[in-house]
């Protein structure tokens, strides 16, 4: 019997009252496809009050690309036996002895069990300091042994490692996710992927390099996806300005190309987003980062924006950004050289919409 299991904890999830039930299969559907699409055999995967349990695995997958995951844990797999206990604690005496100290922490999911998690503590730490000679300290050990006691298994463990928590991929519905090959947009369409949305990538292409690492950024996105591919629309940079845009440059208009690039994206956007059933638009946007950014240009090039526009990097220090990509293996991607846009000489940073409108008009851009 292959007794090592993972538990995986989620987190949010269990605030969804009755929906919980729901979510809480998707996480297993998703695990389960990354499991596979990963090459890890496993026996079983069920979900118990909190947690889910991934049962007959010999391996330790890497559960932080599957999104809703809070955390999880390589764990022994052991039946409702006190006594068994006793003699499995020994698996960890080694690493134990090589410590300096250890404490012992026990759960009680199931409240049924006998001693409590006080006394379970109390007892097995007696069992393994006599056993290694290691001292217990309470506050911040050295090793950490956990005893999850659940309703049908009891489950040894060592280590609580983090994931990104938030809700499986695509139970909150599908966006469009406006996608360069810059640091910010891979990032903003992670964050909100993390929250559950299934993005629909829309790439302006500038040139033949830098839509190659759009689909690279497109493919590192699609590991965190359990799974399921994501859809990368690319549509030339010339179709979008109708054939007009190096037309622009030298003219009284050239300062005001980046608002008008963002003016047709938003617009072209939310006329994908109908057609691919989306219920809005991902912006990569940080508030007062670049020209485009300020308040006035961001209020102006999304008067043609149809549907909602969501931008969770709006508020970002770059740092926090850049940290972000680095953890989510995008950061090296995007900043791989390519040809990237065109910006005018002195870009306009407060243009009213009105004055954009006339400006659109003039170009025959509208």
């Amino acid at each position: 019997m292959n007794d090592r299991a993972v538990i995986v904890r989620y987190g949010e999830i269990s605030l969804k009252g009755r929906n919980r039930g729901q979510f809480e299969q998707k996480l297993k559907n998703d695990l389960s496809c990354f499991l596979k699409k990963q090459g890890h055999a496993f026996a079983k995967i069920s979900a118990e009050r909190g947690r889910i349990y991934i049962r007959g695995i010999n391996d330790l997958p890497d559960l932080k690309k599957v999104l809703g995951v809070y955390s999880y844990s390589p764990a022994f797999e052991l039946d409702r036996d006190y006594d068994a206990l006793k003699n499995e604690i020994a698996r960890f005496f080694p690493e134990i002895k090589s410590s300096s100290n250890f404490r012992v922490s026990c759960q009680r999911i199931a409240k049924d069990f006998s001693p409590d998690s006080m006394g379970v503590e109390r007892e097995i730490g007696a069992i393994i300091g006599e056993q290694t000679g290691t001292p217990v300290r309470l506050k911040d050990p050295d090793f950490e042994l956990h005893i999850e006691i659940g309703h049908r298994h009891l489950y040894l463990f060592s280590e609580k490692i983090r994931g990104f928590g938030g809700f499986p991929v695509g139970s909150a519905g599908k966006l469009v996710s406006l996608i360069s090959g810059g640091i910010d947009s891979p990032v903003a369409t992670f964050l909100m992927m993390k929250r559950g949305v299934m993005p629909v990538l829309l790439h302006f292409g500038i040139s033949e390099n830098e839509t190659a690492k759009v689909f690279r950024l497109r493919d590192r996105l699609e590991e965190f996806a359990a799974g399921q591919p994501i859809k990368l629309i690319v549509i030339p940079r010339e179709d979008l300005f109708q054939g007009k845009f190096a037309g622009l440059f030298g003219t009284r208009h050239e300062p005001y190309v980046c608002v008008i690039c963002k003016y047709l994206m938003h617009k072209k956007a939310g006329a994908i987003a109908q057609s691919e059933g989306a219920l809005g638009v991902i912006s990569g946007d940080n508030l007062a980062q670049v020209a485009s950014q300020t308040l006035k240009n961001l209020y102006a090039s999304r008067a043609a924006a149809t549907m909602p526009v969501y931008s969770p990097l709006i508020a970002n220090e770059k740092s926090e950004t850049i940290d972000l990509a680095k953890e989510i293996g995008t950061y090296e991607l995007s900043i791989a050289a390519s040809e990237g846009c065109t910006p005018p000489r002195a870009p306009k940073t407060g243009v009213d919409f009105e004055r954009l409108r006339k400006i659109l008009e003039e170009t025959g851009l509208k």
